[in-house]
């Protein structure tokens, strides 16, 4: 399928990955770190599910380990765009990326 073929919601000037990994997402105003679900990934940003709610434009950063021992994760950080309580008792966090290491 080609860019011009998807639908608009997933035109974008790069790659969303959908993935299912542990991940920490600390706030850093405040120090406190949550162990997240990281859902997906793009060079932009990220949608991570987290036990506990993150108020909108708090920054942020995030920990991604690598899988590959000896191989750096990504760390990244951010501010919190969008925190959506879910029917499940968790919260969906939007965060864009300002910096990524």
């Amino acid at each position: 399928m080609s860019f011009h073929d998807q639908q608009y919601s997933e035109k974008r000037d790069f790659m969303r990955m959908k993935m299912e990994t542990t991940a920490t997402l600390t706030v850093l105003a405040d120090n406190l770190t949550h162990s997240v679900q990281c859902q997906d990934l793009s060079n932009q940003g990220a949608q991570v599910l987290c036990p506990e709610g993150v108020s909108e434009g708090a920054a942020v950063e995030l920990n991604i380990p690598s899988p590959t021992p000896g191989m750096k994760g990504l760390q990244a950080k951010g501010v919190v765009v969008r925190c959506q309580a879910e029917e499940s008792g968790g919260h969906v966090i939007g965060v864009k990326f300002d910096s990524l290491d």
